[in-house]
């Protein structure tokens, strides 16, 4: 199986499902977490792939760093959710109801690329920032949501979460379950059960897990 097409699997498994124009889904710590359990469930040799891809990156130490990429500033940005009619109770054979352009489509883009055997690296490198960035927000429940309140961004909240419903599933859950100060390996490590993290897996050690 392609290394792009093992990696897209084992993200998909890992995660749970379900649109955001002005905020950035899950936030840095949520989508390196992502990525990390990601990284940390690939066989050996996607792993290895990706590590080396990754260093073709000087700016980023880490694949789970990387994955903010699309965020920073924010590329791409039809591509970051999918928009519903409130009628809509699943996706059906159109990826993308009201646009050209939605995650759907750009997972399979950048997909296509990473499993493309000609494809140059610096293409590769570029897809494998942009899919792993993707595959967090379509799992963000948000982002494949409905068009009229715009992903939850035109719902006010409350509370220990104050701002819009959208911003609550961005930031404030992990913020306030997991502390401004989680650091995003370690959690991704306790997540995965003690699976090696991407540190650990290049220097041939185990990572200490968080009881």
């Amino acid at each position: 199986m392609a290394m792009g097409r093992l990696m897209w699997v084992c993200l998909v498994l890992l995660l749970g499902a379900g649109i955001a124009q002005q905020v950035h889904a899950w936030g840095d710590t949520g989508h390196r977490i992502i990525c990390e359990i990601a990284f940390q469930e690939l066989n050996p040799r996607a792993r290895a792939e990706v590590t080396r891809l990754i260093r073709l990156a000087p700016e980023f130490r880490r694949f789970s760093m990387s994955c903010i990429f699309p965020d920073h500033p924010r590329q791409r940005s039809p591509e970051h959710f999918v928009n519903l009619e409130r009628s809509a109770t699943q996706l059906g054979d159109n990826p993308c109801p009201l646009s050209d352009k939605c995650v759907m489509t750009a997972i399979a883009s950048d997909l296509a690329i990473l499993s493309e055997p000609t494809a140059s690296d610096p293409d590769k490198v570029k897809a494998l920032k942009f899919l792993g960035h993707w595959v967090g927000d379509v799992h963000q429940p948000l982002h494949v949501s409905f068009q009229d309140d715009r992903g939850g961004n035109g719902v006010k909240e409350a509370g220990p979460c104050q701002g819009n419903l959208h911003a609550v599933w961005d930031t404030c859950i992990i913020e306030t379950q997991l502390g401004l100060e989680t650091d995003a390996d370690d959690q991704a490590a306790a997540d995965a059960g003690g699976h090696p993290s991407e540190s650990a897996a290049e220097s041939g050690t185990r990572r200490a897990v968080r009881p």
